[in-house]
């Protein structure tokens, strides 16, 4: 189905799914900005089409609605757990087709990865429908592209917005209902960006081999530089949507030490602490070597694990985080120079033997 819709016409939908329905978009946080009086982009439940910011990337990715910052698992009492609430509610969910992406790569994460599933995380994802929103032009700093994330088919509804009404497509039969009786039948089928400004090689495009890759990278000199550039804020992590580490700790009530609740909180691995082990053991002191962690897993390890993709979508909210600007592309075209460079000179002592 396809249709043409009015924004009035829209958000009369959009009431229409208020009990039924949980909507999450990308939509303005007022003087939640990273500077005095500045608005934050970021995922939140929205009620009319008008708080639907579409015209920008948003500075948080939608990863939020399926694993919170901060998120209580379960209430303890004694030997007695109690459930936390979970809304009953589907969700409907408007996000690119890069954080498309990046949900397949959480999925695996929490629901394939070491043959378990997370059965937090299992329960709001199954709730998600997913809303394409129209990418037809590249934002700032974004190489979806180059990492193949730029299209999808994934997903049950794709939209297009314009100032004055929205074009639909819609795949999923439980939404169709909702919009037999308004708007007006189109062709509308969804465009997406064939190009970026930004353009990225990972280290697989010229080494089919990740252990050795990991071997050439983990010794190379280059990284020291960002151990005084990078200064281990973690913005990096906060905005990707793929960054899946997590820290879990139990939180007991004052009142009766024996009442509490075990909660789950996004940790990340460019932070100091990230490494702390029992007895004051830590690894990667230096943010250099906490970068060159990263890095390694986001277009190397993860893909030698799961088989198929990397973990970077390449949607480039790192980048546009970053307060050193430091530059997430140039780091992965850097790794693959280094590596196309040292298969090049041992070629070449194999050719002088």
């Amino acid at each position: 189905m396809e249709k043409y819709l009015s924004i009035d016409e829209l958000n009369d939908v959009f009431r229409q799914l208020g009990s039924q329905y949980k909507i999450m978009a990308p939509a303005y946080e007022h003087f939640g900005g990273r500077f005095a009086h500045t608005d934050n982009l970021v995922y939140q439940e929205v009620k009319s089409a008008e708080q639907i910011v579409w015209k920008k990337k948003s500075h948080f990715s939608p990863k939020e609605v399926v694993l919170p910052i901060t998120e209580t698992l379960f209430y303890f009492n004694g030997d007695e757990l109690r459930e936390s609430h979970i809304d009953p509610r589907p969700t409907l969910l408007f996000l690119r087709s890069c954080d498309i992406h990046a949900l397949k790569r959480l999925d695996y994460m929490y629901l394939k990865n070491g043959g378990n599933a997370d059965y937090y995380y299992e329960m709001k994802r199954k709730k998600l429908k997913l809303i394409l929103l129209e990418c037809r032009s590249s934002f700032e700093n974004c190489f979806c592209v180059s990492m193949g994330t730029n299209q999808t088919d994934n997903y049950d509804a794709a939209v297009r917005f314009s100032d004055n009404g929205v074009h639909i497509h819609i795949n999923d039969n439980s939404l169709k209902t909702l919009f037999e009786t308004v708007g007006t039948e189109t062709d509308y089928q969804p465009q997406f960006v064939q190009s970026n400004p930004t353009t990225v090689r990972t280290p697989d495009q010229v080494c089919d081999d990740p252990n050795l890759i990991r071997q050439i990278l983990q010794n190379d000199s280059s990284w020291a530089q960002y151990n005084s550039r990078c200064i281990g804020c973690g913005r990096c992590t906060t905005s990707c949507p793929t960054c899946s580490c997590h820290s879990i700790f139990d939180v007991a009530y004052d009142e009766n030490p024996t009442q509490g609740e075990r909660r789950r909180q996004q940790a990340s691995c460019m932070t100091g602490d990230f490494t702390n082990m029992a007895g004051g053991h830590k690894f990667r002191e230096k943010t250099g070597e906490r970068l060159r962690y990263r890095a390694l897993h986001k277009v190397n390890d993860y893909k030698a694990r799961e088989g198929t993709n990397h973990m970077c979508v390449g949607c480039g909210r790192c980048d546009d985080r970053c307060p050193q600007y430091i530059s997430f592309t140039t780091i992965v075209n850097r790794m693959t120079d280094i590596v196309e460079q040292h298969l090049i000179d041992r070629q070449k002592e194999k050719a002088d033997v």
